[in-house]
């Protein structure tokens, strides 16, 4: 007779082992899985929220420097255009009747560089005060410094007579415009020069999806500046994320 120390397992036994463990793999692997699938969607949905506030912190900024009344939106809703304030300040002109220079005393503190394609304009409210020939924007050529401290004199291509002029004295130079557009699924930022030449994209966020995203813009009235609203839906693995802004761009011809 064998003894119990010489005995192996039964049949039972290891099947009932084998059982065992099945169950404890089965169950420790689901768990693990669970972890992980946890661990995913976090991470895609911060990832969604940090482009989502990249994207609506970038935006915000740059249209507190537009050029007021330059905003425009496409009829889709897909993409903002506006120009951007290069300088401004506040014109000392007695006329703007066929004047070919303008002197004023610019905001900024560091001292204005000539660019070229700089267009100055004066009291815009519709898109064609912006055209360079139009009568109330006119070329730039030179900058020269004034007689007074932080005054500079803004040297036109030639006479030009403005059609109306600011109730405050207020004059922007800008050279370029930028525009934001949501298409395939992402958001891109270009530049666009006074001349209409387009930089390449520059990709800004993923994830968008476009039928569900648009610009908005409400103009400019006689008791409050113009307010530029957007939504932007996210959506990746299944996460959806929705943000709505609205800015009020406080700059006034």
């Amino acid at each position: 007779m064998l003894s119990r120390r010489s005995q192996g397992f039964t049949l039972i036994e290891l099947i009932m082992v084998i059982v065992v463990m099945a169950i404890l793999t089965i169950g420790i692997g689901r768990f693990v899985s669970l972890g992980t699938e946890g661990y995913l969607q976090t991470r895609d949905r911060e990832q969604l929220q940090s482009q989502a506030r990249f994207a609506v912190e970038r935006i915000s900024r740059e249209l507190r420097d537009a050029v007021p009344n330059s905003l425009e939106i496409t009829s889709d809703g897909q993409c903002l255009a506006f120009k951007p304030i290069q300088y401004n300040g506040d014109y000392v002109n007695p006329s703007l009747t066929n004047i070919d220079v303008i002197t004023g005393f610019i905001t900024q503190t560091i001292a204005p560089q000539f660019q070229s394609e700089m267009i100055l304009v004066i009291n815009p409210h519709k898109a064609q005060d912006f055209d360079g020939v139009s009568d109330q924007a006119a070329k730039v050529k030179a900058i020269n410094k004034g007689t007074e401290s932080n005054q500079w004199q803004f040297e036109l291509d030639g006479q030009h007579r403005f059609g109306s002029g600011s109730l405050a004295q207020r004059f922007y130079v800008y050279t370029h415009s930028v525009k934001f557009c949501i298409e395939s699924n992402s958001l891109t930022r270009m530049t666009i020069n006074n001349s209409g030449i387009e930089s390449q994209p520059i990709l800004l966020a993923q994830y968008i999806d476009t039928n569900l995203s648009a610009f908005e813009l409400d103009n400019a009235a006689l008791a409050r500046s113009a307010l530029v609203a957007w939504q932007l839906t996210f959506t990746r693995n299944g996460e959806t994320s929705r943000y709505n802004h609205t800015v009020q761009v406080m700059n006034a011809p």
